[in-house]
């Protein structure tokens, strides 16, 4: 009787002992699955700036683009009206000057 009940004790120290290296191996699994987490989540951060970077540089590059060729166009604009009226003003001059004497 006294065998069986210290094969028991070793029975249920050894069982004791696979719990307890059970939990530690847990825990380390635990803590190395919040290292990968924290690394996978600064992982996903970086590229999700870097896009965010890439895409205001290309949309500011666009309208950047689209100003540099509204003012292109504006300048052209006023330059044919300068140059239009500079070939019109005496003419337009003489014929506002017939309709106030008309008047």
């Amino acid at each position: 009787m006294n065998e069986i009940i210290t094969r028991l004790n070793e029975i249920e120290e050894k069982a004791e002992a696979i719990i307890s290296d059970a939990k530690s191996r847990k825990e380390q699994l635990v803590f190395r699955m919040e290292q990968d987490k924290s690394e996978i989540d600064g992982r996903i951060e970086q590229a999700e700036r870097e896009t965010e970077q890439r895409l205001k540089e290309r949309f500011f590059g666009e309208t950047k683009q689209q100003i540099v060729r509204m003012e292109d166009k504006t300048k052209e604009a006023e330059s044919r009206l300068e140059e239009e009226f500079a070939r019109t003003k005496e003419q337009r001059a003489e014929e506002l000057f017939q309709k106030i004497i008309q008047m």
